[in-house]
């Protein structure tokens, strides 16, 4: 494993550590450096705040289980896309938890949503991308919501239910527009 790469882990891995005791902002990056057992000059190589960290925690976690399928606007509307959302934050639960703890899920929102505008631009349909932002919040970040009210509320139901039940809400939807 390359140097740079090792450092990353290490800092990531002391900074989830840490964000378990104390909020974001009382965190130091000599505390963080000292704890991870790398140089400040490591770390500042690598990233130039802690918000960086994080960045590159989220982005890692995120590709770890989404890899490139953003690059398909048929993911979006796909039963496929609401899985892995559900199993991301359930894979993922003990950091977003850190994470909602000390109000920092905003952050992780806004990678989140970084990460899935990038692929907008490429969609053939013009609308989209010329309203990407609104797009991912209406399709995406309600998703997005769901899952944090998910774990942050303990994780009360399965992963299958939780399925079920979004899908659900998409069928009323429909029979509302239906109607309407």
């Amino acid at each position: 494993m390359n140097k740079s790469i090792k450092t990353k882990k290490q800092v990531s891995k002391t900074l989830i550590k840490l964000l378990n005791y104390k909020p974001l902002d009382l965190i130091t990056i000599k505390e963080l450096t000292e704890k991870a057992n790398v140089s400040r000059t490591a770390f500042y190589n690598n990233f130039h705040t802690l918000e960086d960290v994080l960045k590159y925690i989220y982005q890692n976690a995120h590709k770890q289980v989404f890899k490139d399928k953003y690059s398909h606007l048929s993911y979006v509307y796909s039963d496929e896309h609401i899985k892995d959302m559900i199993h991301f934050f359930d894979k993922n639960s003990k950091l977003l938890l850190v994470l909602i703890k000390w109000n920092l899920i905003e952050f992780i929102a806004k990678y989140n949503t970084e990460i899935v505008l990038s692929y907008t631009q490429h969609y053939k349909n013009k609308f989209i991308r010329e309203h990407a932002f609104y797009f991912i919040s209406y399709y995406h970040g309600s998703l997005f919501n769901i899952c944090t009210y998910w774990i942050a509320s303990g994780k009360q139901e399965s992963s299958d239910t939780l399925f079920k039940m979004i899908k659900e809400f998409e069928k009323i939807k429909f029979v509302y527009n239906q109607k309407g």
